[in-house]
């Protein structure tokens, strides 16, 4: 299969060379493009499959060229066009997304839909060589409707694409204004050009328009339009490009423009001179038929036959002369030479001309392949005319533009930017006489300007600097002791203030308390009865034991519900319900005789009722201590207690005390592990060290994650000191507050929340004591660890 060139080959591997080069170009700068010029890439790509299947139709003679229109080139053209659809209506400004959305779906369905009519009616239509276009293609004409439609579904819905874009880009053109209204215009341009191609191709399938003309408005209507969208493209600010691109597109373009046009001339003068030496060569063989020679001398001719006496004068390709009848029924052309296949083959397909000789009916047919094989030999003189064109460009390149515009243009562009960056001595040094000389004089002349008031500026900064400097470090000092004062003034009245206000209160709350013990629950033996004995003993059985899993708790509270409401006893979940939070789940057989009689069970009531009312009391008392100590240590953070007032101290003993009092409270979500070495003895106040756990204890509970929360607390002794560690797995605390957060009145917090004392208190505690507080955070983990000097040392 050796390829033969055919007149429009030319046409269309220029086209598929520029389309190709301009995609590589952008799709190389993919990552610099705006997302609505990147649609331009499926476009490139379309035409360049389209130009390509294009070339290989009419390159070659071949029956697989048939495959490559229906099944490449309809499909690449549908792509296009759905494809320049999506630009369109995002060229500029995706003004219209819903209107956008609904026709890709829309326009996407139809094409697939014309692509597989058109695919599925190839198979129905024989692959004939058409005359017209000189290459092999499905037949196009049928009776059969179905067969129409699927010749016509490609024209028709790229026709209906191709209108839905133009409204939505004459609808842009009437918000837009400026710039982007002008190249919208440009690219309305562009769609009309290609939907008057997909027109015509309409009036060509319905035989309204001949092959030839069509082929003609395709391939000049094809450049004019790519120029277009190359303008139109590089016109854009989107597109990074540079003048030099800008000037070999421009060149390009230009370049395959006038070749184009040229060679339309040339094939047109070549078909002429083709077509005028058939001409002769029939007139030859005319004359000498009718000077009566019989077989007559011929030079081109393959085949002579008289029609009408149904024999062969000249017969070079051993054609049977039972297929003259065959010949016969053909439409005879006088006038011009025209295409006719004697067979499906390359070597059937014939020039042909009818005459008349002596009252006879003659036919002449003259080797189709041997006009193509010198058409080829034109066509690739001009591709590589075209090569050695677009070669010479880029040679003559760094002559031509490189040196007169586009190294001017870069060393003050260099320049530009120099100044951006703070470069004022920048010079730029352009001897040319144009406007590029002009600009980089008038360039120079600016910098200098600026330079100058710069240089004046910077040293009225700079002695505005030094005043000013020395003024903020005159007030940084008088700001940092008036603070210092304030807030040691604001500190001794919040002490004083708290502890006249709440002392006070707490000191009332105590002596209720201990009303309510002396008379509720007198120390004087009161003898009990049996059941008041045996409740106790009940609730006494239950005091220590560890509740059960969760799986088996709700169980085990409906059976005790259930044994309570079998006892006939009023409100018999409460009854459960405080039963369970003493830890009785259960009522063991050796204690049925308490529920079988009314006394019984009031004396079981009364008695637990006691033991409820006891630990609530054990609870206020316990805060009431806990509120004392906070007046306390507030009172005295800035007050160390005298040495000989400190005790040997438990550190195991303190700490446990602290989350005692917090187990009441603890979130189910708070895993707490508490592991303690020893019992480290150390010297210093029990309330004081007491508000260091509790404070720590509380800040690590606060920052605990709402879910798998995990406090780790460890005791032990190494040497002379003890070690105590509090870690949680917070978010932590971040690391450009980390250095302030033991300062007096630093928080967080929102207002209202915290005063920033806690953990000043903390440390000035800890210092007392002779001891040192570290802390290291990071999200997932803040570990406080705190070293005090053992007792005996």
């Amino acid at each position: 299969m050796v390829p033969t060139l055919n007149l429009y080959s030319f046409f269309y591997f220029g086209l598929s060379l520029v389309s190709g080069i301009a995609y590589i170009y952008f799709r190389s700068r993919k990552e610099d493009l705006t997302p609505s010029f990147r649609g331009l890439l499926i476009p490139l790509l379309s035409l360049f499959f389209w130009s390509i299947a294009w070339s290989i139709c009419n390159s070659f003679l071949h029956h697989f060229t048939a495959y490559v229109f229906v099944f490449l080139k309809n499909p690449a053209i549908l792509v296009l066009g759905v494809s320049t659809a999506e630009l369109a209506f995002r060229f500029q400004k995706d003004l219209f997304p819903r209107w956008r959305i609904w026709s890709l779906r829309i326009q996407t369905g139809l094409a697939v839909t014309a692509g597989v009519c058109n695919g599925i009616g190839f198979f129905f239509r024989k692959i004939r060589f058409d005359p017209k276009m000189e290459f092999y293609v499905p037949l196009q004409s049928s009776d059969n409707s179905l067969i129409q439609f699927s010749i016509l579904s490609i024209a028709i819905v790229l026709c209906l694409i191709l209108v839905n874009t133009l409204a939505a880009l004459f609808a842009k053109y009437k918000i837009l204004d400026g710039i982007k209204k002008k190249a919208t215009g440009g690219f309305i341009l562009a769609i009309i050009g290609i939907l008057s191609l997909a027109f015509a191709d309409i009036l060509v399938d319905l035989n309204y328009v001949s092959k030839p003309t069509y082929l003609f408005i395709l391939t000049n209507l094809t450049i004019i339009i790519m120029t277009i969208l190359v303008l139109v493209s590089l016109n854009q600010d989107t597109v990074p490009s540079t003048v030099g691109f800008k000037i070999m597109t421009f060149n390009l373009t230009i370049l395959y423009l006038i070749l184009s046009i040229v060679a339309n001339f040339l094939f047109n003068r070549f078909r002429i001179d083709i077509q005028n030496e058939m001409s002769r060569e029939k007139h030859n063989i005319k004359t000498q038929l009718e000077l009566g020679t019989m077989y007559p001398f011929v030079y081109l001719s393959d085949l002579v036959v008289d029609i009408q006496d149904q024999n062969f004068r000249i017969n070079k390709i051993g054609y049977a002369k039972n297929q003259i009848e065959s010949i016969n029924t053909r439409t005879p052309s006088y006038e011009t030479f025209k295409v006719d296949t004697f067979s499906n083959d390359p070597s059937g397909i014939y020039w042909t001309s009818d005459f008349f000789a002596k009252n006879h009916h003659f036919l002449i047919a003259i080797p189709y392949i041997e006009y193509r094989e010198k058409v080829h030999q034109t066509v690739v003189w001009l591709i590589i005319t075209l090569l050695f064109s677009i070669f010479t460009i880029f040679m003559l390149y760094p002559l031509l533009h490189k040196t007169s515009i586009v190294f001017p243009l870069t060393r003050l562009l260099s320049g530009i930017r120099r100044m951006q960056s703070g470069d004022l001595f920048v010079s730029v040094e352009v001897s040319s006489k144009d406007e590029i000389g002009e600009l980089s004089k008038s360039f120079n002349e600016m910098i200098s300007i600026v330079r100058e008031a710069r240089f004046q500026l910077e040293q009225k900064i700079e002695e505005r600097t030094v005043s000013l400097n020395n003024t903020i470090l005159e007030l940084r000092d008088t700001q940092e002791q008036l603070l210092h004062a304030e807030r040691m003034s604001t500190l001794g009245k919040i002490a004083a203030s708290v502890a006249h206000e709440i002392n006070n209160p707490l000191a009332a709350i105590k002596g209720s308390i201990q009303f309510i013990k002396d008379s509720q629950f007198s120390e004087e033996k009161v003898e009990l009865s049996k059941l008041e004995i045996l409740a106790d003993e009940l609730i006494d059985a239950f005091k220590n034991k560890k509740r059960s899993e969760v799986t088996s708790r709700f169980k085990r509270k409906r059976e005790l519900t259930t044994f309570f409401r079998s006892k006939q006893i009023q409100d018999p979940i409460s009854l459960a319900d405080t039963c369970f939070d003493f830890h009785i789940e259960e009522i063991p057989t050796n204690f049925y005789e308490l529920f079988e009689s009314k006394e019984g069970i009031e004396a079981f009531q009364t008695r637990l009722n006691e033991h409820v009312i006891r630990f609530h009391l054990g609870i206020i008392e316990t805060a009431v201590e806990r509120a004392s100590k906070i007046v306390f240590a507030l009172k005295h953070h800035s007050y160390s207690g005298p040495k000989e007032s400190q005790k040997i101290l438990s550190l195991r003993e303190g700490i446990e005390s602290v989350l005692s009092m917090y187990s009441k409270s603890w979130k189910p979500h708070v895993e707490l592990v508490w592991k303690g070495e020893g019992d480290p003895k150390v010297l210093g106040h029990a309330d004081e060290l007491v508000q260091v756990w509790t404070n720590l204890v509380y800040n690590s509970y606060q920052a605990c994650p709402s879910e798998k929360g995990r406090i780790s607390i460890s005791l032990k002794e190494s040497g002379t000191d003890a070690y105590i560690s509090i870690e949680d797995n917070g978010k932590g605390i971040p690391e450009e507050i980390l250095p302030r957060i033991f300062e007096p009145f630093f928080t967080t917090k929102e207002l209202g929340m915290g005063t920033g004392l806690g953990l000043s208190i903390v440390q000035k505690i800890i210092e007392n004591h002779q001891g040192k507080i570290q802390v290291e955070s990071r999200p997932g983990k803040t570990l406080f660890t705190i070293t005090l000097p053992l007792a005996n040392t």
